[in-house]
């Protein structure tokens, strides 16, 4: 018994650098041997001294800590070797302790004891928790977005799909081996070629694969996916796998299909009303042109209102032609336009009106010198937007304009601030400035026709326009257009 004690005693000891609480007992229920950490349990809980020979079923009883003990240790000593795990309360939080009871036999096999081993394992508990709840979450988000991961291991050609992918390809897990050539024959014929090229051109070139396909699914019916990944290659540069997402995207693609097909068709119907009111409006104006004024004075009102009504519906008309032609542009005529070349002929179309207000026009173009687009467009919205600010200057205060560039990899951007009257701008006034017609205010002559182009032309190039103004401050329009490669 002594030759089996001490052996407890040296593996107890081997155990002393740890945290965790270690102790050994005979078939009596005593104390054979102990670590520190035990010791200092039973001094915690107010259960005195460890010594060994000391009866440990009053320590059982007496402390939560130890109320799994009793009963591990009874099994492990009828040869059972258990592990349970105990949740109690410690200085106001929940802690979990893991104790594993190990039994000990001596040489002819008769169990002589068995060693206690209890470890803190609240920090992986919570670990564990937070784990699943993270993948819970993804999980929903996934659902919710309709999206599914996936990661293809190039050498052994084998795909593993989240359980997400698998609905919207509507595979069942387990009784579908995701491989290239399996999720070929699921995509539509036609989109084969495409897809290939793209997942050729990310491996060789290590870019993005970036790619919207079609898919034919089990009864027929035809749905649109957004993929989207890049490869991973090995120390020598050779491509081992690839991950990335797999996104429905059937509803919102068909919906813009539909929403262009209105535009369409909204576009026809202007033209068409365009069209036939042109003969109407000209033989009205043509009528105002050889009426005979001054014979009665009522008829001459009447016309003149009849004039007045006709030439703005006639305005009205060129207005939306402009604007359709401006939507429908023509990019492969886009090219570099220099913005210096672009203020030198703002500067003579606004000269007279720069001069008469004593307004002055900065600019900085050291970090951008040019965009792409339509160069007569960039003219007109820096025209419009230099103008504008020297009409909403403030009253007895010279207009100070600055137009700005900025780029960055990705995005070039400008900027035009003035010193002017500004204005409060809430989210639903800065929407209605860029309508047709609107206007920043009604102190000002205008039709508010031209930040609507500005808005247009910007667009047309593919950009966006933003504005943020201050009552007596200033306001200041953002333009940003990206950067072709």
């Amino acid at each position: 018994m002594k030759q089996k004690n001490t052996f407890i005693q040296n593996k107890v000891e081997i155990v002393e650098d740890r945290e965790d609480v270690v102790w050994a007992m005979d078939k009596e229920y005593k104390l054979t041997a102990f670590n520190t950490c035990f010791k200092n349990q039973l001094k915690q809980n107010g259960l005195g001294d460890a010594q060994r020979g000391m009866d440990l079923r009053a320590v059982y009883r007496a402390d939560c800590f130890f109320n799994p003990c009793e009963q591990g240790c009874q099994r492990a000593l009828d040869r059972y070797a258990t592990t349970s795990r105990h949740t109690f309360e410690s200085d106001g939080k929940i802690v979990v302790h893991e104790f594993a009871f190990q039994p000990f036999m001596n040489s002819a096999g008769e169990v002589v004891g068995c060693s206690i081993w209890q470890k803190d394992i609240t920090e992986e508990v919570e670990n564990n928790y937070k784990l699943r709840e993270s993948e819970r979450k993804y999980r929903e988000a996934q659902e919710v977005a309709n999206i599914g991961h996936w990661n293809w291991d190039m050498r052994e050609d084998q795909i593993t799909w989240s359980n997400q992918l698998f609905r919207i390809f509507e595979q069942e897990p387990g009784k579908f081996e995701a491989t290239f050539d399996s999720l070929l024959e699921i995509i539509h014929p036609d989109d084969q070629h495409a897809f290939i090229d793209d997942v050729d051109n990310c491996i060789k070139n290590n870019v993005m694969h970036d790619i919207t396909h079609r898919i034919v699914l089990g009864k027929g019916e035809i749905r649109y996916v957004y993929q989207k990944g890049r490869a991973y290659y090995d120390e020598n540069g050779k491509p081992k796998y690839m991950s990335g997402t797999t996104q429905d995207v059937t509803n919102e693609l068909l919906a813009n299909q539909q929403i262009v097909e209105q535009n369409h068709e909204l576009q026809n119907f202007v033209r068409i009303i365009s069209h036939n009111l042109r003969g109407p409006i000209s033989n009205l104006l043509m009528l105002s042109k050889i009426y005979e004024w001054g014979k009665d004075e009522m008829n001459d009102d009447i016309v003149r209102k009849i004039e007045t009504t006709t030439e703005a519906l006639d305005q009205t008309i060129k207005d939306l032609n402009l604007s359709l032609s401006l939507k429908s542009a023509d990019k492969e005529k886009f090219r570099e336009v220099f913005l210096k070349d672009v203020m030198k002929d703002v500067d003579g179309l606004l000269s007279e009106e720069i001069s008469r207000n004593k307004a002055s026009v900065e600019t900085d173009f050291s970090n951008v010198d040019s965009v792409f687009g339509a160069k007569s467009y960039v003219v007109n919205i820096f025209y419009n937007l230099i103008l504008n600010a020297i009409h909403y200057a403030k009253e007895n205060v010279p207009p100070v304009i600055q137009v700005t560039g900025q780029k960055s990899p990705e995005t070039i951007t400008l900027q035009f601030s003035d010193n002017g009257i500004g204005m409060e701008l809430t989210p639903e006034r800065e929407r209605k400035i860029f309508d047709m017609y609107g206007r920043l205010s009604g102190i000002t002559e205008g039709k508010g026709f031209g930040l609507y182009l500005v808005k247009t032309q910007v667009e047309a190039m593919d950009g966006k326009i933003s504005v943020v103004s201050q009552k007596d401050i200033g306001t200041t329009f953002t333009i940003s257009f990206p950067v072709k490669s």
